[in-house]
């Protein structure tokens, strides 16, 4: 029996190849970020809002609506807190905007005491999301727990390099192999 990719999968792969590479708004927001010293929380909203990507707030501790329209978006930027109910509200939008077959790209701004919490944070709900094949995560920055300053964050994207351990191959005469000399 062989195996068959997904009728799914399969037309997501063409619509990557096919589909015109277009500039990312949240990229460009991120990179504008993480060129300067940062921005207040309330002109990156301004911001946001004018290049007609959604905010959603999730660090709140109220439940919000969302509207109808946030399934029609693409480019969704979501503001969440450390804590654990932040986090799983933030990464229930994920999951019900991964059900249906469009890409979305997804802003992640933390609030958090300091840059590592943010990035330990990013780094698990992108790990918890890594399923959902057409969405992308882009961590733009984090706030502070006190203040409404947005500071950029750098990920490092320098793969980890392990040292690969070789050792003697193990020769048995039972099987007709020798080590050659």
């Amino acid at each position: 029996m062989f195996n068959m990719l997904n009728p799914r999968d399969q037309a997501e792969g063409l619509r990557r190849i096919l589909m015109p590479t277009k500039a990312c708004p949240i990229k460009a927001l991120s990179t504008k970020l993480a060129q300067g010293k940062g921005q207040l929380l309330q002109d990156l909203t301004m911001d946001i809002g004018g290049r007609n990507i959604h905010f959603i707030d999730m660090s709140l501790d109220r439940a919000q609506e969302l509207p109808l329209a946030l399934l029609n978006q693409h480019e969704i930027v979501l503001k969440l807190a450390q804590s654990s109910e932040s986090i799983k509200r933030a990464f229930g939008i994920i999951k019900l905007l991964a059900k249906s077959p469009e890409n979305r790209v997804f802003g992640i701004i933390v609030s958090a005491q300091n840059p590592e919490t943010a990035k330990t944070v990013f780094r698990n709900l992108k790990h918890a999301s890594r399923a959902f094949s057409q969405i992308q995560l882009e961590i733009m920055g984090f706030s502070t727990l006190s203040n409404s300053w947005v500071s950029p964050v750098v990920m490092d994207s320098s793969p980890v390099v392990t040292r690969m351990i070789t050792r003697d191959p193990i020769f048995t005469t039972q099987f007709g192999i020798a080590p050659t000399q």
